[in-house]
């Protein structure tokens, strides 16, 4: 029984640490989401400064955009990427939590089995007790 416990907490730490793991990697694709959204607000606040500015402030707005652009497509790139990584990690996460359900339900069958053979024993004690207590009672009269 100590080696499923033993079993038991390391499998909950292995769970615990890809969660871990997870998170980090959610955090990290809602960081490349936050970039690409300031990005384009900021692309789009420039945009609208230069409306009313000469044109030839427009010509070097269509190369800063054009720059945005690539950051952009860098940026999902990189968030395509991450999602891969997610969705494995996702994987890693059900199947750890899913070796460490199986040990567990094995531990709790165990453990009633246990309890059931201790509890048998204990009735077989009790009604061999209650033999003896009859016979002594029987051969009293």
């Amino acid at each position: 029984m100590a080696e499923l416990e033993t079993l038991i907490r390391v499998r909950k730490h292995d769970v615990e640490e890809r969660q871990k793991i997870l998170a980090e990697l959610y955090r990290y694709a809602q960081d490349l989401q936050d970039e690409r959204d300031a990005l384009e607000a900021q692309r789009a606040i420039e945009r609208a400064k230069i409306k009313d500015i000469d044109p030839l402030l427009q010509s070097s707005f269509a190369s800063y955009s054009k720059s945005v652009d690539l950051k952009l497509e860098d940026i999902d790139e990189q968030r395509e990427k991450m999602e891969q990584r997610i969705t494995r990690a996702q994987e890693d996460v059900r199947s750890a939590f899913a070796d460490l359900k199986k040990i567990e339900i094995i531990d709790e069958r165990r453990k009633a089995q246990l309890l059931a053979e201790v509890a048998k024993k204990e009735a077989a004690f009790l009604e061999e007790v209650a033999l003896d207590q009859y016979r002594r009672n029987q051969d009293d009269y």
